[in-house]
C-alpha cells in the first residue's frame, strides 16, 4: 500500500489506519479485509481493534507532496483502502483529526476521501472545510447498485470543490441518477475469489447518463468476467468498454503550487 498502485484511477493510496466494519453488499468481499487478513495486520469488524500505521508511514504524505511540487504536478492520492475515514468509531477520533492536520500541509496532492458513509461527512470533517472547502479534497462515495442511490444526495448535502462516485463493484442496476454536482464517476467490476459479475448494460448505462450529464466517467476493469459474462480472470478481461478505455478525470482548477 502507498507509493505503487494498481488502482487506475490514483497515484497513491494513504491509510491512517486498519480495519472496517461492513455496512452493505460492496463490503462482502473486501479486499482490504482479506489483505490485512493475510498480513496478519489486524482484525475486521464493529469490536475489533483500529491499528494507527507508523510515524513513518504516514511521512509519506509529506514526501509525495514535496515530489509532486517538485514535479510541478498533482498527484491523487486515495485516502482509505484499508479502512472508512468516515467510520464512526470511537477508537479512530483523534487518528482521523491528526490526518486532517497532516492534509492541511499538501496542497500540491489531491486528496480522495472515498467513504461508504457520507451521511457522517458534515459530523466528521473539520469546521473550516465545510465553511470554505479546501480545493484540493475530494468527497466520494460508493454506490454499488441502486438501493445506495441515497449517498449521491448525503455527498452532495457537503460542500467539496470535486464529487466522485465510485461504482465498483457495480452489483446491479442503479437507475437513473441524479448527477447534479457530481463531477466524476467511477465504474468496475468486482475480482478476487468470489467476485460477483457486473452485467455489460449496467456500465453502459452509468456511462452513457455521464456522458449525457457531461460527468468525467472512469472505467477501471471488468474484474473476473469479460463483457460476455465469461470467468476469466482480471487481467484478461482487462478494462476495454465498447473497445477503447475510459480515463477521463474531473476538471481541477488547483495548481500544483
Amino acid at each position: 500500500m502507498g507509493e505503487v498502485t494498481g488502482i487506475s484511477w490514483t497515484d497513491h493510496t494513504f491509510n491512517p489506519w486498519a480495519g472496517c466494519t461492513k455496512v452493505s453488499p460492496a463490503c462482502d468481499n473486501c479486499y482490504a479485509e482479506k489483505d490485512t487478513n493475510r498480513r496478519q495486520y489486524v482484525e475486521w469488524g464493529k469490536d475489533a481493534v483500529r491499528r494507527r500505521t507508523s510515524p513513518g508511514y504516514w511521512c509519506q504524505l509529506a514526501k509525495w507532496n514535496r515530489q509532486a511540487l517538485k514535479a510541478g504536478v498533482r498527484r491523487r492520492v486515495f485516502i482509505g483502502s484499508w479502512c472508512d475515514v468516515m467510520e464512526d468509531n470511537p477508537q479512530v477520533t483523534s487518528i482521523r483529526e491528526d490526518l486532517f492536520v497532516h492534509l492541511e500541509e499538501c496542497p500540491a496532492l489531491d486528496l480522495l476521501l472515498l467513504t461508504k458513509r457520507p451521511q457522517n461527512f458534515r459530523r466528521f470533517l473539520p469546521a473550516s472545510w465545510l465553511e470554505s472547502p479546501k480545493p484540493n479534497v475530494w468527497g466520494m462515495t460508493t454506490v454499488e447498485s441502486a438501493e445506495y442511490r441515497w449517498r449521491i444526495d448525503a455527498l452532495r448535502d457537503t460542500p467539496f470543490a470535486i464529487r466522485g462516485l465510485s461504482m465498483e463493484p457495480l452489483l446491479g442496476p442503479v437507475g437513473d441518477l441524479d448527477l447534479r454536482g457530481i463531477h466524476w464517476v467511477i465504474v468496475g467490476g468486482e475480482s478476487q475469489h468470489g467476485a460477483r459479475a457486473m452485467q455489460p448494460e449496467w456500465a453502459r448505462d452509468v456511462r452513457d447518463q455521464c456522458l449525457a450529464a457531461k460527468v468525467a466517467f472512469h472505467f477501471k476493469q471488468w474484474g473476473e468476467y469479460d463483457d460476455g459474462l465469461v470467468k476469466i480472470g482480471k487481467k484478461a478481461a482487462g478494462r476495454l468498454l465498447d473497445g477503447r478505455t475510459w480515463d477521463e478525470l474531473p476538471e481541477v482548477s488547483c495548481p500544483a503550487k
